[in-house]
């Protein structure tokens, strides 16, 4: 994968005030080479090199406040095992319900907006945009709202009386979403389609469009194991309501603190590897943003 190795190790190496007119304190920064030269401007100068550190036949370059990076460093996201759990079973949609390590999480990077098709009523119209507007609030870097032309939109609300918008909707009997995503697994195009005959009431109408939204976020795969009325739950409810562990885990899905996009294979590989160095120093652990990521 293109972000596979997107994390990075920075040690905390010391806090050494100097004189106490001025009472600076310096933190002292390194990153391994290799990162380093993936991931910023600068041009290390021989200078640099006098500042050097080898750990494990690995060389750590000294980051100053001069080096210009390319991104950003974010505090990596700690979350206990029984929460990873539950994460890792929405968040990779395996096909055929097959476990396959090899399966990616797909995440909105660009804002969602969304044109609703001439059928869509003014009432549901508010409602859904209620629900979005509640998302966007509480979930950092997801921004979801409307489009006034379908020229401007990346994403489709229609009924079966519109305009056939998606043509793998177009066979559907009751409801359905379809998204579309890059080769970095970051979604981009996304459709709801709605069957009138299906759903007669407009508050059927709604509620389904909210768990289909709600589910094409991060192509999440829907649970048994989640109260019925959590929109993670794999049941039918007109009571649902994004819980506080609904936003929790879409708010980690959206958070810097972790690498998106990756297979479960690296997504746990990555959290052994942190625990296991955590358990084993002070060392702070951060992961590099990379704009495009």
């Amino acid at each position: 994968m293109k972000h596979t190795f997107l994390f990075i190790i920075l040690f905390l190496i010391s806090f050494s005030s100097f004189s106490q007119e001025n009472e600076e304190v310096r933190y002292s920064r390194y990153a391994y080479l290799n990162s380093y030269n993936k991931y910023y401007k600068t041009t290390l100068t021989k200078k640099d090199s006098m500042n050097f550190l080898f750990r494990d036949k690995d060389t750590l370059v000294l980051i100053t406040k001069d080096m210009k990076a390319i991104g950003s460093f974010v505090d990596y996201v700690y979350k206990d095992s029984t929460f990873l759990s539950s994460y890792k079973k929405v968040a990779f949609n395996h096909k055929n319900d097959s476990l396959n390590r090899a399966t990616t999480m797909k995440y909105w990077k660009n804002d969602i907006k969304i044109f609703f098709a001439k059928s869509v009523s003014r009432k549901e119209k508010k409602s859904i945009l209620e629900f979005t507007e509640n998302i966007s609030i509480k979930v950092d870097s997801l921004n979801i709202y409307e489009a006034k032309n379908h020229a401007d939109s990346n994403y489709v609300i229609y009924f079966s009386t519109d305009y056939e918008y998606e043509k793998n909707l177009k066979n559907i009997k009751n409801a359905d979403f379809w998204i579309y995503w890059n080769n970095d697994n970051q979604l981009n195009k996304g459709f709801i389609k709605i069957n009138k005959n299906k759903y007669s009431k407009k508050s059927l109408r709604i509620e389904k469009v909210k768990t289909l939204l709600f589910q094409s976020l991060g192509y999440f795969k829907l649970s048994d194991e989640f109260d019925c009325n959590s929109y993670f739950s794999n049941c039918d409810s007109e009571n649902k309501q994004i819980t506080d562990f609904d936003f929790e885990l879409l708010q980690y899905h959206y958070c810097y603190g972790i690498c998106k996009g990756n297979s479960l294979r690296t997504f746990e590989a990555k959290h052994v590897e942190v625990q296991k160095i955590l358990s084993k120093s002070d060392d702070m652990y951060y992961r590099f943003h990379y704009p495009n990521n």
